[in-house]
């Protein structure tokens, strides 16, 4: 008789050792018939060499939703599963022409980092003691932009009696109450859109606004209005830089009011964090590289105002006038010289490729 016969496997508590080790992963990917992989730091790689059964699957896509064979039918499931001291968001979907499924999984701590483990600088505190404003956190999908606005928001709860409303699809941090009250909202299940949610939001007398994603006019305008009333909003876009933030707010907006939404912008940008991760130079571990230019004074409001000039705030980042607003490829620099980071992989993320080339040769004479 086969051995298979008396194998069984808990896929969940599978799962909560993953979870819970030391080992570095973001994402968790399970298809029926195929081995579980983990996405790590190099890229996926198998967790083992078992394949997972949908016999074995079924208990875990119940615990996401005991309704998933009857939901799933009419297209993916998106539903967070709290699993010891995480927060796991997943999807699961059919494929193959219905004959498998699988679930995409990624994994967040139940409690948002402290703000000086995210790899920020530690003067982005004082950054987020402005009281109105706008601050983008950009970057490519995966990079933690998630992660940072919520170690910024868990920041100002423990440092402001404020009230902090948030707009999320879905929901990934649930914050608690410290200084600051909280009233975090899913779309479409609390709110029926990001926008919608926003105008919302405004009458709900809030002192600080966090929009998971700007994607239309709609949001984009009222993002600009809540800057501009008074709040503090924080918002994340997906861009390949810092200035590509500022351009693509701005290009949500018909040509005939982007001169004036411009100066809107110019007036209220408080600042643009640009976020990517890299592998560490052993392959271990995650690091991050960040770009960051902020509006201190309004040094850079001219060049926001003008789109001509906008180009311009990457000459501005390299001069350093304000000790704060800083290239990408300085800061990838810099890991490459501390042998955080390879000069490959350094290349791989870096959006001006011969800059970077050329500053590490001058580096290294």
């Amino acid at each position: 008789m086969s051995n298979e016969h008396f194998f069984t496997r808990d896929i969940q508590q599978e799962l909560l050792a993953l979870v819970n080790s030391s080992q570095t992963f973001s994402d968790v990917h399970i298809e029926q018939d195929q081995p579980l992989m983990l996405k790590t730091p190099r890229g996926w790689t198998p967790a083992n060499d078992v394949p997972v059964s949908i016999d074995y699957l079924a208990p875990l896509l119940s615990a996401i939703d005991e309704d998933w064979e009857d939901k799933i039918i009419d297209g993916a499931i998106d539903r967070p599963l709290v699993l010891g001291e995480w927060r796991l968001r997943c999807n699961v979907y059919r494929m193959a022409r219905g004959s498998k499924v699988a679930v995409s999984i990624r994994r967040f701590p139940l409690q948002p980092l402290p703000l000086e483990r995210t790899g920020l600088p530690a003067y982005v505190k004082t950054v987020l003691e402005a009281t109105k404003g706008i601050i983008l956190v950009t970057g490519p999908t995966g990079a933690g932009k998630t992660t940072t606005i919520a170690s910024m928001l868990d920041h100002i709860n423990a440092t402001r009696h404020g009230h902090i409303i948030t707009i999320e699809e879905p929901i990934e941090y649930e914050l608690r109450r410290k200084l600051s009250m909280v009233s975090q909202k899913e779309v479409p299940t609390d709110t029926p859109s990001f926008s919608s949610g926003l105008r919302e939001a405004l009458r709900q007398k809030p002192d600080v606004l966090m929009v998971g994603e700007i994607r239309d006019f709609d949001t984009a305008a009222t993002v600009l209005h809540a800057g501009e009333s008074g709040h503090l909003v924080l918002a994340t876009l997906h861009t390949s830089n810092a200035v590509r933030a500022i351009s693509k707010l701005l290009g949500f907006f018909p040509q005939d009011q982007r001169a004036q939404r411009a100066a809107t912008l110019a007036e209220t940008l408080v600042g643009v964090v640009f976020q990517s991760l890299l592998p560490s130079e052993d392959g271990e571990h995650h690091v991050m590289a960040s770009e960051m230019v902020f509006n201190n004074n309004q040094q850079i409001a001219s060049f926001i105002a003008d789109p001509d000039k906008l180009p311009m705030v990457g000459d501005f980042m390299k001069r350093k006038e304000d000790n704060m607003s800083r290239s990408l490829n300085e800061v990838l620099v810099q890991l490459v010289q501390r042998k955080s980071v390879s000069a490959r992989d350094a290349l791989r993320v870096a959006y001006n490729r011969l800059e970077l080339h050329e500053m590490l040769n001058s580096a290294k004479r």
